[in-house]
């Protein structure tokens, strides 16, 4: 338990400059194809694994709440993790910075890409492109599961936002909404009774 809480401290212990935070996004924002979704496993190998900037569990943090608010998941991610390892400035330089790949491409493309678009070989490769981007989000799924449901509370949450979203297509953002309340009344009843022992 100890050796957690130092592993933790050395994390917290480590700063960036929102210079670092530009590169490293604009490297994300390169090879993330897929979305925000596809972004979680890279995001993991670059600020856990390598720079040592945030937790495994921070991350997940950071991520449940970008898709938790109004927006892109790619960009509200990168502004909170700006802003958690960098401040405000590195939030917004990691915004740019995720943004900025994209923008160049498309610029590149856009004049191009009517002529191309229905060429064969390149509806060949937008289909090996959507396979890969298909295994990527269930790489982050696996590993936020991993991390997120390690108790009966939280497996109960999942399974019944699983059920209510998928067969019952109730809305995403409600039950966003209501298992945040849920966690909230979860959280005081758990706090009330460890207070009693």
């Amino acid at each position: 338990m100890e050796t957690k809480k130092n592993n933790n401290v050395n994390v917290k212990e480590k700063k960036a400059s929102f210079l670092t935070m530009f590169i490293s996004f604009s490297y994300i924002g390169l090879v993330t194809i897929g979305g925000g979704l596809a972004m979680l496993p890279i995001m993991e190998d670059e600020f856990v694994n390598k720079r040592k900037f945030l937790t495994k569990e921070e991350i997940i943090d950071v991520f449940a709440l970008a898709q938790s608010i109004p927006g892109v998941i790619a960009v509200n991610t990168s502004l909170l993790t700006g802003f958690k390892i960098a401040g405000i400035l590195g939030g917004i330089m990691a915004g740019i910075g995720v943004m900025t790949p994209s923008f160049v491409i498309i610029l590149i493309i856009a004049p191009i890409f009517e002529r191309f678009q229905n060429l064969e070989y390149v509806n060949k490769a937008f289909l090996g492109i959507k396979g890969a981007i298909a295994g990527l989000i269930l790489l982050s799924a696996y590993g936020m599961g991993k991390e997120v449901l390690k108790n009966k509370f939280t497996v109960i949450l999942f399974i019944l936002s699983f059920i209510l979203v998928v067969f019952f297509k109730f809305n995403v953002i409600y039950t966003l909404l209501i298992s945040a309340l849920i966690g909230w009344i979860y959280y005081l009843i758990d706090k009330k009774a460890r207070t009693k022992l």
